[in-house]
């Protein structure tokens, strides 16, 4: 089991994203990973990106399409 997801790369395949905009997708859309002192590698933990993700998919699907135990 994985506590921590570490590398831009790691992190943003599990999400579907590309890694060149991880600066864009932490700041601007709160992709939950950080960085220790704002400097080397990125890091994440599996359950915070599986929250954002379904709050990215939930952002995009009307009221009446999203999963009953998560509208």
């Amino acid at each position: 089991m994985d506590i921590c997801i570490k590398g831009a790369r790691a992190i943003c395949e599990a999400v579907g994203e590309n890694p060149k905009q991880i600066n864009f997708l932490v700041d601007e859309l709160g992709l939950p990973a950080w960085r220790r002192g704002g400097t080397g590698s990125w890091r994440a933990l599996p359950e915070d990106l599986k929250r954002w993700i379904l709050e990215q998919r939930n952002s995009h699907l009307p009221a009446q399409d999203r999963p009953a135990a998560e509208a």
